[in-house]
Parts: structure tokens; sequence; C-alpha cells
């Protein structure tokens, strides 16, 4: 079931610049083809960070723009021979789970795989913003030459910054309402201290995938919990009072502690998620 397509826009005012960003939402359609509209404004330069990615359409654009002259480097977790010496593979105990492209245009970031399931068949976000390019830029070169993580902000990196620490505070702080739509959860701090809010009466409400069967927190009585099995529910966002919590962290202990992961907090696209959540609840 599809929702009728919307498109968001948002303009941020800060000092230096006017940035734009735009969020799309599977729910509402396909993406690939925004996906690739994006690879095509590449002019100079494309990396893309992935843990996986096999879409033809995306593939060959990546291809076409590599033997145009672009410098396309690209760091997966699960290999993809067609791109050849284009890729490299994370090789670390941990994953390689965080999802973005940089480009001389901007940045695409969110919950996607550059997968049949990431763009049409599951359910998935992501932004795109005509800024932050540095940011993304210094950190994918680091990692490229390095293997190093460093620092993107405003964007939170699981490896440099406490991430699970800053989700907890916000958790901690929350007056009114916790929703989340997460693949995975099972990290105990977190549940703990939503049974908590609870108690003192905030609205609390989970959707995730099948995959929490799986969790030995699923033997634990939870009012507001909804399961989706089909399509796959592969969001990562929670909505705090007022403000989105977005990105490729699920809520595990190596998702916010050990993996490769990028999380965003923003007060921005708060009406459009919400509209995304309500979906889901009553899917």
């Amino acid at each position: 079931m599809k929702t009728s397509k919307k498109i968001f826009f948002f303009f941020l005012l800060i000092p230096s610049a006017l940035v734009i960003s735009q969020a799309y939402f599977t729910e509402y359609g396909n993406l690939t083809n925004v996906v690739v509209e994006f690879l095509n404004n590449s002019k100079s330069f494309l990396y893309i960070s992935s843990y996986s990615l096999d879409k033809e359409e995306i593939i060959n654009e990546i291809l076409k723009l590599s033997n145009s002259g672009v410098d396309v480097k690209v760091i997966l977790e699960n290999p993809c021979p067609e791109l050849g010496n284009l890729v490299k593979i994370d090789y670390e105990k941990s994953l390689h789970h965080a999802k973005f492209i940089v480009n001389d245009s901007g940045i695409l970031f969110g919950s996607a795989n550059f997968t049949e399931s990431g763009l049409e068949t599951g359910f998935n976000d992501f932004i795109i913003f005509n800024d932050y390019v540095e940011q993304f830029k210094n950190l994918f070169l680091s990692l490229w030459e390095n293997g190093k993580i460093t620092s993107c902000f405003p964007f939170l990196v699981v490896g440099y910054d406490d991430v699970e620490k800053k989700i907890l505070e916000l958790l901690y702080n929350a007056k009114k309402r916790i929703y989340l739509s997460i693949f995975a959860f099972t990290n105990e701090k977190i549940f703990a201290l939503l049974k908590y809010k609870e108690s003192k009466g905030l609205d609390i409400k989970i959707i995730t995938d099948s995959w929490f069967f799986n969790s030995r927190l699923n033997r634990v009585p939870i009012r507001n919990l909804k399961i989706i099995e089909r399509p796959m529910l592969h969001h990562k966002f929670m909505i705090v009072d007022d403000k989105v919590v977005l990105g490729s962290a699920n809520f595990t202990l190596n998702g916010l502690n050990k993996n490769f992961e990028i999380v965003y907090i923003t007060e921005e696209y708060l009406e459009n998620y919400l509209d995304i959540f309500d979906f889901l609840w009553g899917f």
C-alpha cells in the first residue's frame, strides 16, 4: 500500500548560506530515480558509503560518471563486483553501516541502502541537503585513506561521538511523546527508559520489524507496539517531543556504540515524519 506522493522542502537560514533540504520516503513511491538524478549532479567527485549497493540503474550511473572522469570512490560492507576497483570493502568486525552519498551538489543521507529493498520495496527515508559537503567529504576521505572516523558536525558519528549517551539524554528530557520507527530494537537501556517515561504519562509508541521477535525484549509486555512483517520496515527514526532523530543506526548495542553509523537530530521535518509514523501505525 502506497500513499500519494508528497515532496517536502526546508530552507534553513544560517549566517553564511541558505541550506535547502528535501525529505523523501519510499511510502510515497520508488526512490531509485531520485538517487540517479542526485548522482548525475556529480561534476568532479562522487563518494558513496553504504552497507550494500546492487541496484542496476545506480551501478550504471556510477560507471558512466567514472568513465567521464569524475573521481568515484565507494566504501561498502558487502561486495559489489560490477564496480571493480572503485570499491573498498570494510573488513572490520563492526559493520560499515552508514548510508550517504556526497558530491559537488550536496549530500544524500538516511536509512536506505542502494538496493531494491532500500529504494523500492522496503520502508525507508533519506534527506538531500545542498550543504555539508566538506564535512561528509572529509569524513569519507579519512575512512578511505586512513581507516579513521572523524567528526561530521552537526551530524553525530558512532565511533567519534557518544551517540548512545546523546539519545538517552534526549529521551530522559522528553516531556510529551516518544515515537520509534526502527528496524532493529534491542538496546535495553533505551527500552528501560521508555518504560520509565511511559510510567510518567508520556505517549510512547514503537513500530518495528519482525526482527523484534528474536529479541529478548519481546518477552517483556509492551502496550503500544506494532510489528510490521511485510514489507521490510527499515526506517531508523524517532520522534521525541518536537525533534526528529534519523539516520542509519539501529537501536542496538552495536548500532549505537560500535558500527560506523551517522545520526542527525533536528527540529525540521517534524510534520513529515509524524505523517509517516501515523501511516505506519495504521498500516
